[in-house]
């Protein structure tokens, strides 16, 4: 079987299993590869956010065969519904600003496809996209998150602006990764460039001269790196190790592709192009269809034009 029909397979199984009402997703590389694990997300309808379950990539084979498929099913579903029985515990309940304020972290979404489910969560618009918020926990090496609703920021007696000023403040709960890129067969295929931001940063410096570098940013966990979007600062620190201003491809919800502007040899409409192309291949985590551009000079984003990328 290929990726896709493992991909098919196991939501069909997951649903006879678990209910109609549930959904699978998979991360955008679903590859084999040098990867140890295989992460499932598994998301109830209605809910404006899933579980992510791991599972040990080669005890299930990749999902080789029906009987694999059935195996991670029913492991997925074990794991999702204890995961889930801690979700709705005490450790993210958020009884209280001051109990959940260390652990609050922004996430992008697409605006105009999740106009239903942002009537009940706060959020703050952001040119096609808006940010909004979750709670943010890691235990024992696993992430567990949950979205922050209207109610809380009643119960936490809170503004909007404040949630937002606290989230961006957290930056070392999910610290940036950036990595070495490019595009293939519509697929994002990346190579680690440090250990550490800083040894990042100096890579980045190291490259300058490269004819056509491409980077994704995202950040430690994997989840919702597209958030680094709004960290001016962030991308000003990597605008200045390109020495050069940035475009910037929203690729899904976890990552976003950067691009030194003045390497850039292809007009807007094209990126435009790769981005719909990457949309309709990324279902379900699709973030925007626009280019941006971060200004290294002013040291704001704004939407791309091809003004911005003449010689």
């Amino acid at each position: 079987m290929n990726m896709e029909t493992r991909k098919t397979s196991f939501e069909e199984k997951l649903k006879e299993n678990l209910g109609a009402e549930y959904k699978a997703t998979f991360p955008q590389r679903m590859e084999k590869q040098d990867e140890e694990f295989l992460r499932v997300g598994v998301q109830k309808s209605g809910e404006s956010a899933g579980i992510w379950i791991y599972l040990n990539g080669s005890e299930f084979h990749w999902l080789d065969n029906e009987e694999d498929i059935q195996r991670a099913v029913t492991k997925v579903i074990e794991e999702y519904k204890k995961k889930r029985g801690f979700l709705n515990g005490p450790y993210l309940t958020g009884d209280s600003f001051s109990n959940v304020k260390n652990n609050l972290v922004c996430a992008l979404v697409n605006r105009e496809d999740n106009e239903e489910v942002l009537k009940y969560i706060p959020h703050i618009r952001y040119y096609d996209m808006v940010a909004y918020f979750l709670i943010f926990i890691t235990v024992d090496g696993e992430s567990y998150v949950r979205t922050v609703v209207n109610e809380d920021l009643d119960r936490w007696e809170v503004e909007l602006q404040d949630v937002l000023e606290t989230a961006k403040s957290n930056t070392d709960l999910n610290p940036p990764v950036i990595e070495m890129v490019e595009i293939k067969d519509w697929k994002v295929i990346s190579a680690p460039i440090g250990n550490t931001f800083g040894e990042m940063l100096q890579s980045i410096k190291s490259h300058q001269e490269q004819k056509n570098p491409m980077y994704v940013l995202s950040n430690q966990s994997g989840l919702y790196g597209a958030s680094n979007m709004i960290d001016n600062h962030l991308l000003g620190q990597i605008s200045e190790s390109c020495n050069d201003s940035l475009l910037i491809l929203p690729v899904d919800i976890h990552e976003i592709i950067l691009i030194p502007s003045r390497k850039n040899r292809t007009s807007i409409a094209d990126w435009k192009a790769v981005i719909h192309a990457l949309n309709i291949e990324n279902k379900g985590v699709k973030l925007s269809d626009l280019v941006y551009l971060f200004d290294r000079a002013d040291k704001k984003l704004h939407v791309a034009t091809n003004d911005d990328f003449q010689a």
